[in-house]
């Protein structure tokens, strides 16, 4: 009978140690598996609240510019795109996350691949939706400082 001692020198190497391994391996990826899921429930969430806030606020606004509403509906149209911008930003930082965690436990390259395609991908469309958000609001911030002028439609609703 032959016994190996390859075990207490290399203990990955024991059949038992490398089965329980894997297992708690297989484990914890269906748990962060779980906790993604989650992620993305949470992104999910946030991004459709952010659509019907917006549409309700967008009906209103409709509405008012029927009802022959004199104020100027772009300041207030710029602030729901901008309150929408932020929420899809919010909600695309958890889709990220998520991702992260599918491939927290042992990934494979192909896994890191398509990680790295994905956050690419991701991160640049936050990069650029956060920069069309800080221009829309230091154009809003520069319009609402500047002194409102009456337009011509304006003086002519007013002289009659």
């Amino acid at each position: 009978m032959h016994i190996s001692w390859a075990f207490l020198l290399y203990p990955a190497s024991s059949p038992a140690l490398g089965r329980r391994r894997k297992s708690l391996e297989s484990f914890l990826k269906l748990w962060t598996g779980y906790l993604a899921s989650g992620v993305e429930g949470i992104a999910a969430v946030l991004i459709a609240f952010a659509a019907i806030q917006a549409a309700l606020r967008a009906i209103v606004l409709f509405i008012k510019r029927g009802q022959g509403s004199l104020q100027s509906q772009e300041p207030q149209t710029e602030q729901l795109r901008l309150r929408l911008g932020r929420w899809l930003a919010l909600a695309l930082e958890f889709e990220l996350g998520a991702d992260i965690l599918r491939t927290a436990i042992a990934p494979t390259w192909n896994e890191i691949g398509q990680l790295a395609a994905i956050a690419t991908i991701r991160t640049a469309l936050n990069y650029f939706l956060q920069q069309e958000i800080d221009r829309a609001a230091r154009d809003f911030l520069r319009n609402k400082q500047r002194p409102a002028r009456a337009g011509p439609m304006f003086l002519l609703c007013a002289s009659s």
